[in-house]
């Protein structure tokens, strides 16, 4: 197994992410090196799947979509959760075709955005957070007052 594949299944292993299980944040779905599959819990109970790229972990942040487990695809642009201008801005179907959250960790929309370090230094992948701050990062957004919440 490469390392960054044991720096992740161990730090699947850590409390910080089991923490998030265990307050219902997120549940861990499945791992297919080098994807992982977690469901982040909106304000409304839905669970919104992200699929993380891992590869190079924790070294390089991850990257992550919205997934539909169903269809083993991207999760369609019409039921990504929406609303006000922070989620607009972050979960975004126009950002790289909507392969990658635009969010300051995300490895993908990080990069060419060096102003991002000294405006949202909060955000920035740390490492040593490990793959719960990236999950932490969604779940606070998907908490707050912006998002709307799925008609029932």
């Amino acid at each position: 197994m490469a390392p960054d594949e044991q720096a992740l299944r161990a730090d699947l292993a850590s409390a910080r992410f089991l923490a998030g299980e265990d307050r219902s944040r997120w549940q861990f779905k499945k791992l297919e090196w080098p994807f992982l599959y977690v469901s982040v819990t909106a304000r409304d109970g839905r669970q919104y799947t992200v699929r993380l790229s891992c590869t190079g972990f924790p070294a390089t942040a991850p990257t992550g979509t919205f997934w539909d487990m169903s269809t083993n695809s991207r999760l369609s642009f019409d039921k990504w959760p929406t609303g006000g201008e922070r989620l607009r801005l972050a979960f975004r179907p126009d950002w790289k075709n909507g392969d990658a959250l635009y969010i300051p960790c995300d490895r993908d929309s990080f990069a060419g955005h060096d102003g991002w370090v000294a405006q949202y230094p909060q955000l920035i992948w740390k490492p040593t957070k490990g793959i719960s701050h990236y999950l932490e990062v969604v779940h606070d957004l998907l908490q707050s007052r912006d998002y709307v919440c799925a008609p029932a």
